[in-house]
């Protein structure tokens, strides 16, 4: 028995004497889960046109920097552009926006009609195009915003027009009068009317004031040949126009 009870004494004394040693290695080392907190996280990479950053991009007066969601023919959200039509607009999401710009003659603050998260439609030939991060991304004023859609669904009956824009559904061209006379129209003449879907809040002047858009959705408007920027969504062939470019209504 005496000598069982001082092996069993000695094999404790050795366990303190292995725990003594392990325990401040033990402590050094962590969890793999602590010391992946203590390293952290890889710090973000940011890069402009293949030029590393420090940090990342922040739009300065009323610019905004989207993030383009579609290929150069067509867009993720239904959108579809002709190969030859490639400036027509395009769709994208508001990474950064401005704060706005002052005007130089009141000093008003006139402040960016986006934020981050929209999802946006952009006009023809608006902004600059650059890769941000090995993404396809533009930079472009809220001037050369068509509008947003709500709840990132693109959709006409979620778009809304910034400023005095209007979303109007063109009206299909007649082929004949209502007495049956047949009408001869050239396939590539342009719709210059049709249907108030949406419109904007209206326009802001110098002083920062908003100017309430005089159309109102359900209305029929005429406008110019050459006026606002063609747009496919579902539902039909539509067009973004300034309400300044109408020339009547009813």
């Amino acid at each position: 028995r005496e000598v069982r009870a001082c092996q069993i004494r000695e094999n404790s004394m050795a366990g303190v004497a292995l725990a003594c040693v392990l325990g401040p290695v033990a402590y050094s080392l962590g969890s793999p889960t602590a010391a992946s907190a203590r390293r952290g996280a890889p710090a973000m990479q940011y890069s402009l046109n293949n030029y590393p950053l420090p940090g990342p991009l922040s739009p300065v007066y009323n610019q905004a920097l989207v993030k383009l969601s579609r290929s150069d023919e067509t867009t993720t959200g239904g959108l579809f552009l002709a190969a030859e039509e490639k400036e027509k607009p395009r769709e994208g999401v508001v990474v950064e926006a401005g704060p706005g710009r002052v005007h130089p003659d009141t000093g008003a603050t006139l402040p960016t009609a986006v934020k981050s998260g929209d999802l946006v439609l952009l006009g023809e030939f608006a902004g600059e195009k650059v890769d941000y991060n090995g993404a396809s991304h533009q930079f472009v004023s809220d001037d050369g915003i068509l509008g947003t859609f709500k709840g990132g669904v693109v959709q006409a009956d979620t778009f809304c027009p910034l400023r005095d824009r209007l979303l109007v559904r063109l009206a299909e061209a007649q082929s004949e009068t209502s007495s049956g006379i047949a009408l001869a129209t050239g396939d590539d003449e342009a719709a210059t009317q049709g249907e108030v879907v949406a419109a904007g809040p209206g326009r802001m002047t110098s002083a920062g004031e908003v100017v309430p858009v005089g159309i109102s959705a359900g209305e029929h408007v005429l406008f110019g040949k050459y006026a606002g920027a063609d747009v496919s969504l579902p539902g039909g062939k539509f067009k973004v126009v300034h309400a300044s470019d109408c020339l009547a209504k009813w």
